[in-house]
């Protein structure tokens, strides 16, 4: 989603050529149609085109962060806080970037400056370690006012376990995530909870085409270990694994996605418990998340019991997440 001095050049003579080329097949026609007014027109619009995604990309990564952006990911964000300055200068680009490009729509809620970074942090922590990534088909996200049932109602009363999902179907291109549930994400770290990044997982999964839970970007060293363990795990009683979400036994893909919270929350304890897993996530995105987030402290919160929710839903802790014990999260394909 970066714009470097490198692709911007690349993009420049990409459109530079098919502008050319444009301009020449009119003016070949033009001998007979007299269409050779047409060519310098025509040839600019295409070359427009071509350097409207990039220039635009490069006007907003030169604009300063917001404030109130800065101190949402310095208040919740775990991961922009271990960063050195280079890190977080590309951290907030790609922020800027993802924030200027995807719409992310309230329904029967707000959404304000925390929901918004947060779910653009979502997006950033996964590809990190990518030099060159684009979330290819995502259209828009969705933000509830909390968990939902599989016809997408909030109400009172009803059985309410997913989270957050993917959408297929008639919601191709749309993610959905629960408000209270994103924040709460970030607000407990090393839970190993954190729907905004379990949702991206997805994404990062479906890069190839196929939510399978094989990435098209694991090397080939680390494809066959990873698909042999996973086979294995999947084999196991979930609750031989006390320490994974037995959500992550309901097949290849959830395993991916519950691993990778795992991978970002708590990676000195995924190193521990579980090396081998360990070594293949960090080949697998690029990033050796225990080497710099296992020394950072998040910033104490201190919430009482008849405080209001940290996680923004409007309810007593003690009502709220301070009883949440477990959770059902849903991909639907």
């Amino acid at each position: 989603m970066l714009v470097t001095e490198q692709n911007n050049r690349s993009n420049q003579h990409h459109a530079l050529v098919l502008a050319a080329v444009v301009a020449v097949l009119i003016l070949l026609l033009a001998l007979k149609w007299h269409l050779a007014v047409l060519a310098l027109p025509l040839a600019w619009c295409v070359y427009h085109l071509m350097r409207r995604r990039t220039l635009r990309r490069i006007k907003v990564i030169a604009e300063p962060l917001p404030a109130a952006w800065e101190e949402v990911l310095q208040q919740n964000v775990v991961f922009y806080q271990a960063l050195d300055e280079a890190g977080r200068e590309r951290f907030r680009n790609l922020v800027k970037v993802f924030i200027d490009e995807v719409p992310v729509t309230g329904i029967r809620t707000d959404v304000d400056d925390t929901t918004h970074v947060l779910v653009a942090a979502s997006a950033t922590i996964p590809i990190f370690g990518f030099e060159d990534w684009e979330y290819a088909g995502l259209g828009e996200i969705l933000i509830y006012p909390g968990a939902f049932n599989e016809d997408y109602q909030t109400d009172q009363g009803l059985s309410r376990n997913t989270l957050g999902m993917i959408g297929v179907n008639h919601l191709s291109g749309v993610m959905i995530l629960s408000k209270p549930d994103l924040i709460s994400g970030f607000r407990n770290h090393k839970d190993k909870r954190n729907v905004g990044i379990h949702e991206f997982a997805h994404l990062v999964d479906k890069a190839d085409g196929s939510v399978d839970g094989l990435p098209n970007r694991v090397a080939g060293d680390a494809a066959a270990p990873w698909i042999s363990w996973v086979a294995e795990e999947l084999k196991r009683d979930p609750k031989a694994r006390e320490e994974i979400d037995d959500y992550a036994y309901t097949n290849e893909a959830e395993y991916f996605a519950v691993l990778s919270e795992y991978f970002f929350e708590a990676p000195e304890l995924l190193q521990q418990r579980h090396p081998e897993v360990y070594a293949m996530m960090r080949k697998m995105y690029h990033q050796d998340t225990k080497s710099f987030l296992s020394a950072v402290k998040p910033r104490a919160r201190r919430v009482g019991r008849n405080s209001p929710c940290p996680c923004g839903s409007s309810k007593k802790y003690k009502k709220c997440c301070s009883r949440r014990t477990r959770r059902g999260m849903k991909l639907t394909v």
